[in-house]
């Protein structure tokens, strides 16, 4: 009997399917059957059932045609309707990647209250819906105002075809909450989840984000530069890291879902806790997997479990597409882009964009491994890999990376404080034979048009009532300060006080500002652009009170004439400079840098006495007040405390083994010594302010005293409190005798730095917003 070479119009036996979807068909009757099953919903349910009995898509996509089916295929209308299908779900414009809302009269609305001004759509509780952004899998996304705090924010509301959905509504709820509990700088904030009583759909409250998407960036500008690659994959990267810690898993990280917030194109990741609840439904709706084969992960796409891994190939994909204008896999069917993600090796991007630096070039063809062991193992390690090229290339900027752990999760309050991280999935499997019905995301983004789809895997947990969820930052509250020093440009890292009047802070912009704190007036303005440029991490006043010494992003160390506000003395370090710090007897100082490395100097003659090593960057140092030991902070989570008394007295002194405190989880971004130098404190990533015997390391008191990172710690000059500031916005104070909290403030953004003042009851932080508020602990 001929083979039949045109469309099968009979159905096929099932061991026919069979043989088809373990791929011992000959081409033609292949073809000829998949332009039957196109057709066929009766066959369609077979193969369903097939498919779903544990089929490998590895060996279906090697089966599937190489080339562009003819045009008169019904394999065209087949993936038509799947595309069709998701667009009414996700409301994708036709090429899946836009940006385009949804208009307002094909969307039902009437769970809003009528407007109470003119111009707006109505109320939805407190909020002034002004627009509507677009519609995701999960509900709709709403533009509103919010009068309360005088803010516009983005809401994100079920779908009210699903109201009645249960296993949704839960999902929607939980997926949520743990999206607010992670807060980072480059991910988009989740203020509040809540339900509408009116109504009774969820919903949630988000940033609104002012910028344009990676994906629109890369459309205007075709490529980006070496820099601007390497800086959104520091970012992104530390973004993730702290999604990943919080145990969320992005698995659609794509140009769509990468936001460039203005003017300094920070990026920020969207759609963290929902599109898990979308695909759930999804599922159950179609039997179709959602997601972006230009960007999956083979092991997603095989429809295998996926741990945090399958998010880095992902940023590879999106890393490679930015510096040459082109996705690694493209190819002109979705099941051809998949066999390519599963089977071919990408181009080097040193071969299509020769302006890229070997070690980046080298960095995303690791996170295109084909095998996740083979990858980068952690989001932390990728942004420290592309934090020390940045610093190679001197374009560094700040970086905020969470050490991401395996056994806990630092959380929300409101949630358990070591829940442990179950990093699993559902292994859904995808039903080739629908070709296209993996193609693009599954929502529009949350932000005005920007698109995106997210499935984050959490610790499963079992369903909970619909419980209000505070913003992750409130308006502010706490003792008001007795002045805020604002407008200054940018946010400040580095931040000494000169004495009790002046107040010298290092800026992101590379300006120093001294102010008269008490008259809330700019004294004198210190411009880096004279002498070196890029953020300032720190500040250091010289022990005679001569000299302000400034650590930089661009390598170089500072040295301030405080007279005559002139530079006496700059000289370059190997990498960006994070800290430095004069000795007490001011004849040395000391510097710690990106590339691991303490190193101490004879300042004067500019000449390096002694080289100390950390694994990872050196975030602070700090002298004891004789000057005998050197304590040291790195993003390898240990204190080193090191003897270096002989240091400069006798030529080439070995330095001993230091003394190592361990007992932070993730890196350590603070120390500093009590008055007397008995005392030694560190802070964290892990949130904890820690206070340790100087001389035997024995670890005296463990204050859990943010939920977030502990930026920066200090003791008061009277020796009498503690402070310390954090990336939850508080600034607090303790008695260091008892541990009790004295004082506490929350800000509306992350603290970066705290001081106190020479009279030891002034109190100074600066932070995110560019701002410095003072407080009289006095009173």
């Amino acid at each position: 009997m001929p083979i039949n070479t045109t469309t099968t119009t009979e159905c096929p036996p099932l061991n026919e399917l069979e043989r088809l979807m373990r791929g011992r068909c000959t081409d033609a009757r292949a073809s000829a059957l998949c332009d039957h099953v196109g057709a066929c919903a009766a066959c369609q349910k077979r193969l369903d059932a097939l498919t779903g009995s544990g089929s490998d898509l590895t060996d279906n996509l090697r089966e599937a045609e190489k080339d562009t089916p003819p045009s008169d295929s019904s394999y065209w209308r087949a993936l038509a309707n799947a595309e069709d299908e998701l667009r009414r779900t996700a409301a994708f414009p036709d090429n899946g990647l836009g940006n385009t809302p949804v208009p307002q009269d094909e969307l039902d609305l009437d769970f809003l209250q009528p407007p109470e001004k003119s111009g707006r759509l109505g109320k939805l509780a407190q909020f002034d819906v002004i627009r509507v952004v677009g519609r995701g899998g999960m509900g709709v996304v709403l533009h509103a105002y919010d009068p309360s705090l005088d803010r516009d924010v983005a809401i994100k509301v079920i779908d009210p075809q699903l109201a009645n959905n249960e296993v949704a509504r839960q999902r929607f709820c939980r997926e949520a909450r743990a999206a607010a509990a992670v807060t980072h700088d480059n991910l988009v904030a989740v203020h509040q989840v809540n339900e509408d009583e009116p109504s009774g759909l969820p919903y949630l409250v988000m940033q609104l984000v002012n910028g344009e998407s990676l994906e629109q960036r890369i459309r205007r500008a075709g490529k980006l530069t070496a820099g601007e690659v390497a800086r959104l994959g520091m970012q992104a990267a530390a973004g993730l890291a702290a999604a990943h810690a919080g145990g969320l898993i992005h698995r659609d990280i794509k140009p769509a879902n990468m936001l460039l917030e203005s003017p300094v194109d920070r990026v920020k990741l969207t759609d963290f806790g929902l599109a898990r609840a979308a695909e759930d439904v999804k599922l159950t709706r179609t039997g179709f997997v959602a997601g972006s084969p230009l960007y999956m992960a083979p092991e997603q796409a095989r429809g295998d479990e996926v741990d945090a891994r399958a998010d880095l190939f992902s940023l590879g994909t999106v890393l490679y597409e930015a510096a040459t204008g082109t996705a690694p896999f493209d190819a002109k069917t979705p099941l051809a882009v998949l066999r390519r993600v599963s089977d071919e090796t990408q181009m080097p991007l040193m071969r299509i964009n020769r302006s890229i630096p070997k070690w980046l070039s080298d960095a995303v063809d690791k996170l295109l491994q084909k095998e996740p062991g083979d990858r980068f193992q952690t989001a932390s390690e990728v942004a420290e890999v592309f934090a020390s090229g940045l610093a190679e290339m001197h374009l560094l900027s700040p970086l905020d990376v969470p050490a991401e752990v395996c056994a806990g999760s630092r959380t929300s309050s409101t949630r358990a404080a070591r829940q442990p991280i179950c990093w699993k999935s559902v292994g859904y499997r995808a039903k080739p034979w629908v070709g296209g019905a993996i193609l693009g995301g599954l929502t529009v983004g949350l932000l005005w048009g920007f698109s995106g789809k997210s499935a984050p895997v959490v610790a499963e947990q079992p369903p909970s009532p619909i419980v209000p969820v505070a913003s992750v930052m409130p308006v502010e509250s706490g003792p008001e300060p007795r002045v805020v020093l604002n407008g200054n440009g940018g946010p400040v890292w580095g931040l000494t006080f000169l004495d009790n009047e002046r107040l010298a802070m290092g800026l992101e912009s590379g300006v120093v500002k001294i102010w008269d704190w008490q008259k809330s007036t700019v004294r004198n303005t210190l411009d880096q652009k004279e002498s070196n440029g890029g953020n300032i991490w720190s500040t250091s006043l010289s022990p005679d009170g001569k000299y302000l010494m400034t650590a930089s992003d661009d390598s170089a160390v500072t040295f301030w004439n405080l007279r005559t506000l002139s530079v006496e003395l700059s000289f370059p370090e190997s990498v960006s400079t994070k800290t430095a710090v004069f000795s007490p007897d001011g004849r040395h100082l000391a510097t710690g840098n990106r590339n691991s490395k303490v190193r101490i100097w004879d300042w004067a003659g500019q000449v390096p006495l002694v080289e100390l090593r950390h694994r990872g960057t050196v975030h602070s140092l700090t002298y004891n007040p004789d000057g005998s030991r050197l304590a040291s902070a790195g993003s390898d989570g240990k204190v080193r405390v090191w003897d270096v008394k002989d240091v400069g007295v006798t030529r080439d002194a070995p330095i001993k083994s230091p003394l190592e405190l361990t007992e932070h989880r993730g890196a350590v971004y603070s120390v500093a010594y009590n008055p007397d130098g008995s005392k030694l404190a560190s802070s964290g990533w892990d949130g904890y302010v820690r206070i340790w015997d100087a001389t035997t390391g024995t670890q005296l008191q463990s204050i859990r005293g943010h939920d977030g990172d502990a930026w920066s710690v200090a003791f008061s000059n009277c020796g009498k409190w503690i402070a310390s500031a954090g990336s939850d916005g508080y600034v607090k104070v303790w008695e260091i005798e008892t541990g009790k909290e004295v004082f506490a403030y929350r800000g509306s953004r992350p603290f970066h730095v705290v001081r106190f003042a020479p009279d030891g009851t002034t109190l100074a932080a600066g932070g995110r917003d560019g701002t410095v508020r003072v407080w009289d602990l006095k009173k």
